[in-house]
Formats: C-alpha cells, sequence, structure tokens
C-alpha cells in the first residue's frame, strides 16, 4: 500500500519553511505534494530550491479547499492520501506511521485522522478537529476534545475509536473512496467540505469506518489560513452546513430539522446582536439568504443512496452545554 501526503498551499511559504523539514523527517516513505493555489509568495520558489523531491501540483488561481484539493487529487495515484494543511506538522515518526497502519490493518476503514494537539500549547487540543468530529441533531458539529469553545487536555481521548467526521487539518482517506464520492463538494470552497463528504460516505456505505487514530498526533497552528472569529469563516461555516444538511438528511426529517435549526440559528443572532456582534448575526443572515437563492441547486445534489438516521451524538450541544453544563466530550449523552 502506498502513501502520499498533499499540502494545499497559497501564500503559505513562512509555514512551509516552518514545517517542511519536519514533515520530511518523520513522514519516511510517503510522496510528498505540494498542491499550490496560485501563490504570489516565494512559495514554489522555496520547495523547488530547497525540497526538489516534493513534487509540485501548480493550479491557475485560488480554488479553496475543496477545489484546490479535487483538481490536485487527480495528479496523485498513491492507495492512501493524507491531505495535510500547511499550518499542520508531524513531530514523531511513529506518528504518522500509526496513521498508515490504521489502513493496512482494516480495508473498512476509508477516512482517519490523528489526534490534533494544539501547536501552540501541546498540553490541549486543537479546536479544529480534536480527537475526532461529530454533530448533533441541528448539524452543529464538535470534537471528542472540543465542545463548543471549550477545549480540552490533550491527555484525554488517546484512544482509536470510530468518528462521524475527520478534521480537515490532516485528512487521511483512500484514494478510491475519494474518487467514488465525488471528491469534496466544490460550492463550499472551505469549511466543512469534509464533513460532507463523510456524511456522504456514510450514507452510500454505512459499513465504512471514519476513524481517529489514538497513538497518531499532528500539532496543527489553527487560523493559519483565516482568523476563527473572520467574518467569512462565520458565513462559510453557517453557509456550508445548511448545504451539507440539505443534500444529506433523510427526506422525512429535512424539514423539522431545518425548521428547527431556523429557529436555533436565530436565537444565535439576537445574542449576537446584544452582545453588540454584528458581524456574526450579518454572516449567519448572508448564509441563509445564499441557501434560499441556491435552494434548487442544493436539492439537485441529494443521491440516490438512503440516507442514514443515526447521523447525530446528541439532541443538542447548546443545551448540553448551556443548561445541562456538560462541558466535555465525556459527559455528554
Amino acid at each position: 500500500m502506498t502513501f502520499a501526503i498533499a499540502i494545499l498551499n497559497h501564500n503559505g511559504s513562512i509555514l512551509l519553511r516552518r514545517f517542511i523539514p519536519k514533515i520530511i523527517q518523520n513522514c519516511e516513505g510517503a510522496n510528498i505534494y505540494l498542491i499550490d493555489n496560485n501563490s504570489t509568495d516565494s512559495s514554489i520558489n522555496f520547495i523547488k530550491k530547497n525540497n526538489p523531491e516534493i513534487k509540485i501540483i501548480s493550479l491557475e488561481s485560488n480554488y479553496g479547499y475543496a477545489e484546490g484539493y479535487n483538481k490536485g487529487i487527480q495528479e496523485i495515484n498513491e492507495d492512501v492520501i493524507i491531505l495535510l494543511n500547511n499550518d499542520a506538522v508531524f513531530l514523531e515518526k511513529n506518528s504518522f506511521d500509526e496513521l498508515c497502519k490504521t489502513f493496512t490493518s482494516n480495508k473498512d476503514i476509508c477516512i482517519a485522522q490523528p489526534r490534533i494537539i494544539d501547536y501552540n500549547f501541546h498540553e490541549k487540543y486543537e479546536y479544529a478537529g480534536a480527537s475526532g468530529g461529530y454533530l448533533d441533531l441541528l448539524c452543529y458539529p464538535f470534537c471528542r476534545g472540543r465542545i463548543l469553545n471549550n477545549i480540552e487536555s490533550s491527555k484525554k481521548y488517546r484512544t482509536t475509536r470510530e468518528i462521524f467526521w475527520a478534521s480537515g487539518s490532516c485528512f487521511a482517506i483512500r484514494k478510491d473512496t475519494f474518487i467514488e464520492l465525488g471528491g469534496f463538494d466544490q460550492d463550499f470552497f472551505c469549511h466543512m467540505e469534509e464533513i460532507d463528504l463523510c456524511w456522504r460516505l456514510k450514507n452510500n456505505k454505512p459499513e465504512s469506518k471514519i476513524i481517529t487514530a489514538g497513538k497518531s498526533k499532528v500539532y496543527h497552528i489553527g487560523g493559519g489560513t483565516m482568523q476563527y472569529d473572520n467574518p467569512k469563516k462565520n458565513f462559510l461555516n453557517f453557509r456550508n452546513s445548511i448545504m451539507m444538511m440539505i443534500k444529506n438528511l433523510p427526506i422525512v426529517t429535512l424539514v423539522p430539522i431545518i425548521i428547527l435549526r431556523f429557529v436555533s440559528d436565530v436565537f444565535i443572532m439576537l445574542f449576537s446582536i446584544l452582545t453588540l456582534n454584528l458581524n456574526l448575526s450579518f454572516s449567519i443572515l448572508s448564509a441563509y439568504a445564499y441557501n434560499v437563492i441556491n435552494a434548487r441547486n442544493n436539492f439537485k445534489k441529494r443521491t440516490e443512496s438512503k440516507k442514514i438516521n443515526n447521523y447525530f451524538h446528541t439532541k443538542s450541544i447548546f443545551i448540553s452545554y448551556y443548561i445541562l453544563g456538560k462541558k466535555t466530550f465525556s459527559s455528554l449523552k
């Protein structure tokens, strides 16, 4: 079985200089690819000069995460591709090896992630992935190790177990699975496209496994490409979440879940107005406006596959957190 590391990059020369040497050192046996989203900095020249063994896939525009990877992966032929953010790094050799072992040990494992640790504070998980992702009934994402903004100790949740979605900051997938699913939904541009792909896998092949590899760790800066409180990021997260729901929810529950989600988002907007976070309320309104305008296109994306009902881990992450005081993953359910 062959492995590739695919690093998507746009004007990330500072990050590449910082992390590429460690990736080469700790990921022996993998072919490394740089998929460059039309950078205007020194990214490509740096790789050509210092790391000629890295294969460069140059794209003619900044296609974002989804389409950028879709185009780049067409030129990668290894059996398993590890999609690695340019602000993420393997700091130990055994972490890369353990992630690879998950695919050789079980043919049903189609997608996996390592535990995602905060690069700047190793005692904590990193927001974008922690030890694996889940959804609640209304499709708000959370992680094993990160509930809303409460980030837990990286000493917890070190076992390998099935999850619902794997983090895009280090997203390992069999290439044939990626191709069979048609890759990422390019309308997402960035954010939540990995959750959508994992959900589509579960809808199409419920027996397929998505796991977090407990013995594998990747260290992620987080916000290296777009800060977490960025208005555009908020817009994309809410917009893409609604798109994902329309595509993947069972038809019998689609309308009531969408209505409940809208009511919930209205409360978030009201709270954001009261706290003078007007950018967040505007982002949510814009997300709904987009989905209303593009509703027909979104519904066309619903495939013939049976939609699973057991997509959620808990009914409401907000009620659990704010009313029941359950602020850790282990306290849920």
